[in-house]
């Protein structure tokens, strides 16, 4: 089953890396029951991206991450790639994560997740066909066949049995997704997804370039050697 997700539209790359982090605790735990896959969302429409002569919509994860190495902490795949598996540009259900219309009472916290009416007008609207269109990463033929609400306070893994037990959709979405919080936030996935997060060669070779220029440094010199493989690297003693 494919697992999709998105954000609010105006937030920005670094809070877009922490959901990331979050969505893969919650795939963590679909594994120990299902088979379950992520499905990269493409970047694209950031506000602090204004460059005219760059492509600004669809751009794929292996831009700026290293998918290998992702997929040595779970296994991920672009969007491009969902679009050939999955047979066309349809997600089964999408659930748009909201929080409770009437507020958190003070007290004692407490995680929840309900199916509720949604709060704000939904950011999908029904085509003549029934489908739902939506932004979608600007991929316009994308349809989505059924949309509802959750609201949700709690862990990314609370929304786990939603998705097990609720919906047999094989392709299920879920926006608004930086709604949820951390399983463990600092805790060993935690790290692991972090460390995952490699940034893609293309662009270490202009880092690594910058440094020996401008500031005289390299891995050998600094004693900084990295391995391409983030698992097999250990703390220094």
């Amino acid at each position: 089953r494919y697992l999709l997700y998105d954000v609010n539209p105006p937030e920005g790359f670094n809070l877009r890396r922490d959901v990331y982090i979050r969505i893969a605790s919650l795939l963590n735990t679909l594994r120990k029951s299902e088979n379950w896959v992520l499905v990269l969302p493409p970047w694209g429409h950031l506000y602090h991206w204004q460059s005219p002569d760059i492509l600004q919509v669809r751009i794929p994860w292996s831009e700026f991450f290293d998918i290998p190495s992702l997929n040595r902490n779970i296994p991920v795949i672009e969007y491009e790639q969902f679009l050939a598996e999955s047979g066309g540009p349809f997600i089964e259900q999408i659930y748009v994560l909201q929080g409770y219309a009437e507020g958190w009472k003070e007290g004692t916290w407490e995680e929840k997740i309900n199916e509720r009416p949604c709060i704000d007008q939904l950011m999908y609207s029904k085509d003549k066909h029934g489908y739902y269109r939506g932004w979608f990463w600007g991929y316009n033929e994308t349809r989505g066949l059924n949309a509802s609400c959750l609201s949700v306070q709690g862990s990314a893994s609370i929304v786990a049995p939603i998705l097990l037990k609720n919906t047999s959709a094989q392709s299920v979405m879920l926006d608004r997704a930086e709604n949820l919080l951390h399983d463990h936030y600092g805790g060993k996935d935690y790290w692991n997804t972090r460390r995952s997060m490699v940034f893609a060669k293309h662009l270490r070779v202009v880092g690594d370039e910058f440094r020996r220029k401008y500031l005289q440094s390299t891995d050998e010199a600094d004693r900084t050697q990295y391995k391409e493989d983030w698992t097999q690297m250990k703390v220094k003693s």
